[in-house]
């Protein structure tokens, strides 16, 4: 619970080159899945332009909040909208104490995983093509995983 606030810190104002996009690896064990076209320009300008941001996530973003109880988990109609958002900034993973993997599930869908190094707590976000544009479809926010 103590690393819970560290993260979030992290999440939002860590990062020393927002303007960075994924690394074509997508991976941070050394194997190399290919990002599908246009990814990796739209992860950079997701992270760098608010507004860009906020218009291409699908309200109500379904999802978790951070520290997640089990009723919300359970509940399943937790969704983030326009007034409970904040902006997500990039990660510089080369100075933080999280990884990241970015597994492409196929040519519109890409999931993505941020874990603290210890193993406890992690995130997920997923974006898809919709309309010819990728979007988040989904975040789980800062939450202890279960081991």
């Amino acid at each position: 619970m103590k690393y819970l606030p560290l993260f979030f810190l992290l999440a939002f104002f860590a990062c020393k080159n927002q303007n960075q996009a994924p690394a074509a690896a997508g991976t941070t064990d050394g194997q190399t899945p290919a990002l599908p076209d246009g990814f990796a320009d739209f992860y950079q300008k997701f992270h760098s332009d608010s507004m860009f941001q906020v218009e291409h996530i699908v309200f109500p973003l379904e999802g978790l909040p951070n520290n997640a109880d089990s009723t919300i988990v359970a509940d399943k109609t937790f969704r983030w909208t326009p007034e409970t958002w904040r902006m997500q900034r990039q990660f510089d993973f080369q100075v933080s104490e999280y990884k990241r993997e970015i597994v492409p599930l196929t040519e519109t869908l890409v999931m993505e995983r941020i874990l603290h190094n210890s193993g406890q707590f992690g995130m997920v976000r997923r974006f898809a093509i919709i309309g010819g544009e990728w979007h988040l479809i989904y975040y789980a926010g800062v939450n202890r995983l279960a081991m």
